[in-house]
């Protein structure tokens, strides 16, 4: 099935021992997972999907987070590569071996949550959904979701926000190197591919219905919260079940360390409420 890379007792935010993480080499996947000693047997197993260019160990902080709180999770970033390919299959195989692992590891009885981080998890998301709606292979996956966060997601992109995003956390040359580039081959390509507004539709149009939770803020420079706003209205109109937590200040993929108190206040509101009961 897969091989395991390694086993340690994994330290919480706060730097208590929280859980036992394990990684794993699965398929093409590089996994983590933290067992928390404090889970019950209702409670969901959280699968967090990070953001592009995301280092493991900034993501290892939400599994810490969960172990602490008494949720078991597990982690994966896929590569910046991936997530800016023009073609989809690159995404759709990592969505489908991460639910193969799912499928190969956890009770069919066990409630999931999906949490994703900026586009980067989203655009795993979005390959997810037709996965979970027409192949029956992953009919108990579809059946056990019990929710899905959204962290400064989904992002309505634009080559500006595109290009920071994959070139975020490196250096002058590289950076603008590397925007240049991404300007000059991959935005004509997705113009006319409509790569930016089939995402943008496809999370306009899916209808999970499970409850979820978005948290994101008025000032982050990479998820517009006008178009946010806008999807969440409809999001509404369809019928479904939405919480929202949201800041005036707070910068992508870092309303944790911005607001922990009432970052923490509002995941464990949430995952409280999708609590197998």
């Amino acid at each position: 099935m897969q091989d395991s890379a390694s086993s340690r007792e994994h330290g919480a935010i706060g730097g208590s021992i929280s859980g036992v993480e394990q990684k794993y080499a699965f398929r093409k996947l590089a996994l983590g997972l933290v067992v928390s000693p404090e889970e019950s047997s209702t409670s969901p197993f959280i699968v967090l999907m990070g953001w592009v260019s995301c280092g493991d160990k900034y993501l290892a902080k939400y599994n810490n987070l969960l172990s602490t709180l008494g949720y078991s999770s597990m982690r994966s970033v896929q590569p910046a590569l991936t997530g800016f390919a023009i073609a989809e299959t690159p995404r759709r195989l990592w969505a489908i071996n991460m639910l193969e692992f799912l499928l190969e590891t956890q009770r069919p009885d066990r409630p999931l949550v999906f949490w994703a981080f900026s586009n980067g998890g989203c655009w795993v998301f979005e390959q997810l959904l037709p996965l979970l709606q027409y192949d029956s292979r992953y009919q108990p996956i579809k059946d056990a979701l019990a929710g899905l966060i959204f962290d400064s997601a989904p992002c309505y992109m634009t080559p500006g926000t595109g290009s920071q995003a994959l070139t975020a956390g490196l250096a002058f040359p590289l950076k603008q190197l590397l925007q240049a580039l991404f300007l000059m081959i991959w935005v004509p390509i997705n113009l006319v591919l409509d790569i930016p507004k089939r995402f943008w539709r496809r999370m306009v149009e899916e209808t999970l219905a499970v409850p979820r939770l978005y948290l994101y803020s008025t000032d982050d420079h990479l998820c517009h919260a006008g178009e946010l706003e806008a999807l969440l209205e409809t999001k509404r109109s369809q019928g479904l079940d939405i919480t929202v937590k949201k800041w005036d200040h707070s910068a992508h993929c870092a309303h944790l360390r911005s607001h922990p108190k009432e970052y923490v206040a509002a995941l464990q509101a949430f995952l409280a409420k999708v609590s197998k009961s």
